[in-house]
């Protein structure tokens, strides 16, 4: 028996120490903090799973964001590192997008982010640009005011780019029914 517990002890070692490595190298950054001495802590961070259904008073047809998922930060060099997912429903008809972040920029509680659509159900899309903005109003059960989203705007990468750099007001923007944001400006906690 002596020798189980020393093999089972063992065993939960490794898994731990595998799994503290594999966390440090899927995450080399935290709030402000560089991890590896280097220029690589985190200045901006955005997560989000939002929801949205609109009846056709709003543009003449049912459209859900059902959800637009997402996670990114900025790094203090520039780079941004995340990806997105976006399931969009018009008139009962799905159609999914998804990729890479690639650009961030955070102004207060506000976040816009973008990058380009690398996969799609509908393959027209691949290649595109994608963009959004959103708004983190608080958390709790009851904020007094909801988190806020845009819908997911596809273009141009240039165009995306733009919209990344330029933080243009939203054309249309609305209460996130299910879900929330989070968005983090970290750039002066270093």
């Amino acid at each position: 028996m002596p020798r189980l517990r020393w093999a089972a002890a063992l065993c939960a070692a490794a898994v731990m120490a595998v799994g503290g490595v594999a966390s440090a190298a899927a995450a080399p950054v935290r709030h402000g903090v560089s991890v590896t001495g280097q220029a690589d802590y985190v200045t901006a961070q955005v997560d989000g799973n939002t929801y949205v259904l609109l009846g056709p008073s709003v543009f003449g047809v049912t459209v859900q964001q059902d959800p637009l998922a997402y996670r990114a930060v900025k790094l203090a060099d520039g780079t941004v590192r995340g990806w997105w997912r976006y399931d969009y429903w018009e008139a009962g008809q799905e159609t999914t997008f998804s990729g890479p972040v690639t650009c961030l920029s955070v102004t207060g509680n506000r976040a816009w982010v973008g990058g380009p659509v690398t996969a799609s159900s509908d393959p027209t899309q691949v290649g595109l640009g994608a963009w959004w903005q959103v708004a983190d109003n608080g958390a709790g059960r009851h904020p007094v005011m909801p988190d806020r989203t845009t819908f997911v705007g596809i273009g141009t990468i240039a165009q995306t780019i733009a919209y990344c750099n330029d933080e243009p007001a939203p054309h249309f923007i609305f209460d996130v029914q299910l879900g929330g944001v989070s968005v983090e400006d970290l750039s002066d906690t270093r």
